[in-house]
């Protein structure tokens, strides 16, 4: 299996992280404005769904978690457990996030409230995890692991997961509410 080494995905993934943070203040911006734009919040939650949990959390899991779990890394009450979790977490909350944003789309105002309250309870979550892996996991595992073996590599996962066509729709996003 091909060696990837560790600072280069931590490195990849802070980048992912530093996206993720300005696609949820937008999500905040866009679901606080006295009309929110539906077409808005439906891009960040597919955002969501697709760059965060399909892209991002597939480069941690498939490549950086895994790869030093089999180097003798602990899973059972590791810190990598708990980012698992919580990857869960998320993953429980965007669905939630979607249902809610259907019914209002369905004409249910009740639903708009509720989809901001679920919108800022991922928002508190996925801005924690970030700082746990950021600030703690990364850069134990940068001082404990010089390379990791992994039959995937960054770029395969963010190929297969239309990375930069995430990527250049958040700017297109982020420029036309600028001003707002």
């Amino acid at each position: 299996m091909p060696k990837v080494r560790v600072k280069y995905v931590t490195s990849a993934l802070r980048e992912h992280h530093d996206k993720i943070l300005e696609a949820v203040a937008l999500l905040d911006k866009v679901l606080s404005s006295p009309s929110p734009d539906p077409e808005a919040v439906h891009f960040l939650f597919q955002f969501i769904q697709r760059f965060v949990d399909q892209c991002h959390h597939s480069i941690e899991e498939y490549v950086l978690f895994q790869g030093v779990n089999r180097q003798g890394f602990p899973y059972l009450g590791s810190p990598i457990y708990v980012m698992t979790s919580e990857h869960g977490i998320g993953r429980y909350l965007a669905r939630v996030m979607e249902e809610l944003y259907t019914a209002w789309k369905n004409g249910d105002q009740n639903a708009l409230k509720e989809l901001a309250d679920y919108a800022k309870l991922y928002i508190d979550h996925i801005s924690e995890h970030i700082m746990k892996e950021s600030n703690v996991l990364f850069p134990m595992l940068e001082s404990s692991y010089s390379e990791v073996s992994s039959s995937r590599t960054v770029e395969d996962i963010e190929k297969e997961n239309q990375h930069d066509y995430w990527m250049a729709k958040l700017e297109e996003l982020k420029k036309s509410w600028s001003g707002q």
